[in-house]
């Protein structure tokens, strides 16, 4: 029902409880109205997909269900997921599903969003299997609104000259060859039933994948008007609303313009047919047959691939202008597909990507495929620009030839013309040892800003100031910000020229020329913003650059504990929970072993130590260490152990080996940058 005649019908109501106050009106039996119920087979024992049609007249709020009782017969598959389960209003617009549960024949649907009353909404469900029984079958829908619902019939393995018109209407096409955008003219033909404003007509598409994700009202014509609302209910059908000037005709004709981006089937050599239904009675067209294409799948159309920079494997910008067979809107799923995975980097920013000038979203990199969108607010157009810029640090392919482009725009493909890219100059890289280049941080600790040192050994192939560049990939679990400052970074001890950020990866180009096999310092200072990752563990971070192929090596960072304990040697401190604390002695080295106040055991790591001029004695849990003054042999738990070092006496408190306590008490050690962090 209209929400004008539901107005109406409000207004008439309440105008007769004012004329006649002793009339008692009905109770609304439910709170929702099913408009109708198809299937794309309603043959027996088949699974199918259930499209309902079905107006609210309370709202729903999020967490609010709908529920769809199938009677006996039917089945359910019961690993439903929500993406089996689609909900739209009468526009087209999706409506969030949080949730779908299945019970014996039960589905339910939790909403994630808030839905006005008096919406019209569109329930698709798939994987649910028809009876094994031909016969009419009533499906209730109830909403979280009600306790009993509404019914509607539908009618299960009815040979198709008992529910559709015997006559048969013709179907022609602008263009007949297989995967061609063209237009469909449907009809004219007779109805059993005179068209009405406000009911819809639907059309089952012959195959699947033939419709855009959606059409333009203006686009679609019945007898000759512009429909009043066209929407697509499933991925085969179309459902479109009687527009008022045609209001009681018996025939109908549909006409849809190729600019609608309606596909003929993808296989030539099939017998095709379109299904339309009105009132709930179908009607079948005349079969046609499609001609077979040598790129049936993908539209003929092919577009220029402009580059800033045609040399083999020279980093640049790649333009692509394409004219589409149809519009395309925001929202709109577009991906490129480079020629090989080795031209595109692991990460772009959506910042350096355009389409009509404008930033796209939702962008993606998996392997030579770059997926993105349409921003909001997009306008509405035939032409297609889509610019990747040099910042998106694409690669030509390193072997000069001929190459193309493929574009896919919301799932039609496109090619392009073939582009050329030349020989550059090759200069074989020099041979470089960096077997013992270093990556170190400043701080170890969890959560904590941390500077990045970088020690290249040497350079196979040299870089160019503000042209090349070294990338060191941060791994997943460091927070990178989206800018750092070149002053924050230098390399060999001069500011970068530049600093990008994509990703977790910082792209450093130096203000300076520096030759093949010259060794690299870089220095990210702690300015930078880098924080580790808040898990403990093992990272790598790895060092690649522009110029040379492949990895030029990786490390791996150890991540420790927050609440570690720091100090340096030779400084009588120690540092915990930010606290610094005084140590009665500086920690310090004998033999390459590091000796600590016996007070650090206590104040540091809080275990139980007591201690005099002649002995110490620690206990950690259910270990107990005693040391004498002069002594390399300790006592754990009575038994007689040898030191890597004799205890000594500094300052009246001795002073023992670090790490045969660490050992003995659960603690690590790790070294970095100069600091030493004890932690757990």
């Amino acid at each position: 029902m209209r929400k004008s005649l539901k107005t109406g019908m409000s207004v008439l109501l309440a105008t007769s409880v004012l004329a006649s106050p002793i009339v008692v009106l009905p109770q609304a039996a439910y709170a929702l109205e099913i408009e109708d119920v198809s299937a794309d087979d309603t043959d027996t024992e088949e699974e199918t997909e259930y499209t309902f049609e079905f107006e609210i007249e309370k709202a729903l709020s999020s967490g609010d269900e709908i529920t769809v009782r199938f009677p006996s017969g039917f089945t359910v598959d019961k690993n439903l997921r929500t993406r089996d389960v689609s909900l739209e209003n009468d526009d087209g617009d999706e409506i969030e599903i949080d949730d779908v549960s299945v019970s014996g024949r039960n589905v339910t649907i939790e909403l994630g969003e808030r839905i006005s009353k008096n919406t019209v909404l569109v329930l698709t469900i798939d994987y649910v299997t028809n009876p094994k029984s031909k016969g009419d079958y009533d499906i209730t829908i109830v909403t979280s609104s009600e306790s009993k619902g509404d019914t509607e019939e539908i009618t299960i393995g009815k040979s198709s000259s008992s529910s559709s018109s015997s006559s048969r209407f013709d179907v022609s096409l602008g263009k007949t060859t297989a995967g061609d955008n063209t237009s469909v003219t449907l009809g004219q033909f007779n109805l059993s039933s005179a068209l009405k404003e406000g009911k819809y007509i639907y059309v089952t598409m012959p195959a699947k994948d033939m419709l855009p994700k959606s059409i333009s009202r203006s686009d679609v014509k019945v007898n000759g008007e512009r429909a009043e609302s066209v929407s697509i209910s499933s991925n085969t059908i179309l459902r479109i609303e009687i527009p008022e000037d045609v209001d009681g005709d018996k025939k109908l004709k549909l006409e849809f313009s190729s600019s609608a981006g309606i596909e003929n089937p993808s296989s030539a050599g099939k017998s095709y047919t379109y299904e339309v239904e009105y009132d709930k009675k179908t009607y079948r067209s005349e079969t046609f047959e499609i001609k077979d294409s040598s790129s049936s799948s993908s539209s003929s159309a092919t577009f220029d691939v402009a580059l800033s920079d045609r040399s083999a494997g020279a980093r640049t910008s790649y333009t692509m202008d394409l004219d589409l067979s149809t519009k395309f809107y925001s929202g709109t799923d577009i991906s490129v597909e480079f020629p090989s995975i080795e031209m595109v980097p692991p990460v772009i920013s959506s910042y350096n990507v355009t389409v009509n000038g404008d930033q796209v979203s939702g962008l993606a990199v998996n392997g030579n495929r770059v997926s993105f969108r349409t921003p909001s607010g997009f306008s509405s157009t035939n032409s297609l620009t889509i610019k990747f810029a040099h910042e998106a640090y694409l690669i030509n392919p390193r072997t000069a030839g001929s190459y193309e482009m493929v574009v896919k725009v919301d799932g039609k493909t496109y090619r392009s013309k073939k582009f050329e890219v030349g020989n550059a100059s090759v200069v074989p890289p020099a041979v470089v040892d960096n077997t013992t280049a270093t990556i170190a941080l400043t701080r170890a600790t969890a959560s904590t800003p941390a500077g990045l040192q970088v020690g290249i050994k040497g350079l196979g192939l040299p870089l160019t100031k503000g042209k090349d560049f070294i990338e060191v990939v941060m791994p997943a679990g460091f927070r990178v910000p989206a800018y750092i400052p070149q002053n924050a970074v230098t390399v060999n001890g001069v500011a970068a020229n530049y600093v990008g950020v994509r990703g977790q990866n910082l792209v450093i180009f130096p203000a300076q020329d520096i030759p093949a096999k010259t060794a690299v310092n870089v220095n990210v200072l702690e300015s930078a913003s880098i924080v580790n990752p808040a898990t403990t563990g093992v990272y790598s971070i790895s060092v690649y650059t522009s110029e040379e192929q492949g990895l030029l090596f990786a490390r791996p960072i150890n991540i420790v504990a927050l609440n570690g304990v720091g100090f340096k040697a030779n400084v009588a401190s120690f540092t915990k929970d930010g606290k610094t604390t005084a140590l009665a002695v500086a920690p310090y080295t004998v033999n390459g072993h590091t000796l600590m106040p016996a007070s650090f055991y206590r104040d540091g790591l809080g275990l139980s130590v007591t201690w005099n001029n002649t002995s110490a004695r620690i206990v950690s849990g259910n270990t107990t260490m005693q040391f004498k003054v002069g002594s390399n042999v300790a006592t754990v738990n009575n038994q007689n152990i040898t030191l890597p070092t004799a205890v000594q006496l500094k300052n009246n408190i001795p002073t023992i080996p670090l790490r045969f306590v660490m050992d003995r008490s659960g603690y690590q050690i790790v070294y970095v940058n100069g600091n030493y962090i004890v932690y757990k």
